[in-house]
């Protein structure tokens, strides 16, 4: 009767095989790391047994290899780098914390001129928890909200704020929710679209020399007399889209500068 072979043992045997012939190991050279007899590896390796679970971490680490990857599980790591791995294992402890130092120094510098770089194509701007009505007014007469980075461009390199709309009357220009950048000025040329104060609240509205215009026809253009009090505070530039948000690594870079 053929012997039965442990079970997963002849998939064992290929990747110790394989592994060890990657890390340029001959059986022997395997034993001694492990400290086992040529025997045992040669058994391994022809699938008449299978290394003890207390030997795999040694054993993995001899071969270049994870546990996980030892059982099958399948990893993200390319031949490139797990050549490296290899390589590491295989060196004195001496020089491999010499390479490790400076491939961290190396990161660091690389980190570091990143910053610098990203630092150049962000802006820093006050964005608002107060909201431009398009159609019933909102209170603009305190100043909150936080300061959120955006990567720089034409719009944002001129834009003071970010102020928020809410309602509909400048629907299909813009909706409710949408973030606007605002430029702080106190006069519109006639066609712009604006931030205004009448009588406290925030409307966001075209100007035009008969008033304040809505684009949704639904609203009427409001109109004042000499005596109404409205003041222009700022030009919307745009509303913020989503190209000029950071992306969520160039974030954590941007938060550490601290600036």
């Amino acid at each position: 009767m053929k012997e039965r072979m442990p079970a997963g043992a002849e998939r064992f045997a290929r990747v110790i095989r394989e592994g060890r012939t990657s890390a340029g190991l001959n059986q022997q050279q395997l034993a001694e790391k492990l400290g086992v007899s040529r025997a045992t590896v040669a058994g391994w390796e022809t699938s008449h047994s299978r290394p003890d679970l207390d030997l795999l971490p040694k054993l993995c680490n001899a071969l270049g290899v994870s546990v996980a990857a030892f059982f099958g599980v399948k990893e993200k790591i390319s031949p490139e780098e797990r050549n490296l791995l290899i390589i590491l294992r295989n060196m004195e402890e001496e020089d491999r914390m010499a390479i490790l130092w400076q491939a961290e120094a190396l990161m660091e510098k690389r980190r570091s001129w990143r910053m610098q770089e990203l630092r150049k194509k962000a802006v820093r701007l006050y964005r608002s928890d107060l909201s431009a009505a398009a159609g019933i007014g909102a209170m603009l007469d305190e100043a909150r909200g936080e300061q959120v980075w955006l990567l720089s461009d034409d719009r944002t390199r001129r834009a003071d704020e970010i102020i928020t709309v809410n309602g509909c009357s400048m629907e299909p220009t813009f909706f409710d929710g949408d973030e606007l950048l605002v430029e702080h000025t106190t006069e519109l040329r006639e066609g712009e679209i604006g931030i205004f104060l009448v009588d406290g609240a925030g409307y966001v509205k075209e100007y035009r020399r008969d008033g304040l215009h809505s684009h949704n026809p639904a609203y009427p253009t409001m109109r004042f007399s000499e005596d109404s009090d409205v003041r222009c505070v700022g030009r919307v530039l745009g509303k913020v889209d989503e190209t000029q948000w950071p992306t969520k690594a160039q974030m954590e870079l941007l938060e550490e500068m601290r600036i």
